[in-house]
């Protein structure tokens, strides 16, 4: 008996949900576009509710097609836009619009904790971001760090009441499975 995937795709423009064997055919997929806010002074933001409605939509009219029995899916993946920042309660529930990757408004508060002549970095701040983590935030402001510090310094009452921040897949694993989990591939722009 032939065994699938439900595959997940979550990208910035929408969710394409695919019923892939496990072998890598994709046997038929769907997609539902989900809208991308934009704001003024460089904010870009999802709301991480349409993310669950299109994902959702998506698997259920697949499985709707009856292509392949329910019993033959024996795992879900997902996979997802990167740097993308999801403030969350500790019951799991999402504190304020995602905060995606084209979003710029915490680059003055990464310039602030790491700048200077140094390729914009202080040599100390480099020093010891890349012997700490083999890396550094960027200064554009595109890191889930500038999207944290952005948080904090503009939201505080978001920021208090947060108990983790998601990168924008672990939010849907979340959703998914009802644990907090993150890899060393998504949590790495977190620094």
């Amino acid at each position: 008996m032939p065994k699938y995937i439900l595959a997940i795709d979550h990208g910035t423009s929408g969710a394409k949900t695919a019923i892939v064997s496990v072998y890598g055919k994709v046997i038929d997929f769907e997609f539902e576009e989900t809208p991308l806010y934009l704001l003024d002074g460089g904010g870009a933001e999802q709301d991480p509710d349409e993310w669950m409605k299109a994902v959702i939509s998506t698997s259920k009219k697949l499985v709707d097609k009856q292509i392949v029995k329910v019993e033959d899916i024996v795992g879900v993946a997902v996979s997802s836009q990167w740097s993308g920042t999801v403030a969350v309660d500790k019951d799991g529930n999402h504190l304020h619009n995602a905060i995606i990757w084209m979003d710029t408004r915490g680059a003055p508060y990464v310039k602030k904790i790491v700048g200077g002549m140094f390729s914009g970095f202080k040599l100390r701040a480099i020093l010891t971001w890349l012997g700490k983590t083999g890396g550094a935030p960027g200064l554009s402001g595109k890191d889930p760090i500038a999207h944290i510090l952005w948080l904090k310094n503009e939201k505080p009452d978001i920021y208090k009441k947060t108990y983790k921040f998601l990168e924008c897949r672990d939010y849907l694993n979340l959703k998914l499975t009802g644990k907090f989990a993150t890899s060393s591939e998504t949590i790495t722009l977190s620094w």
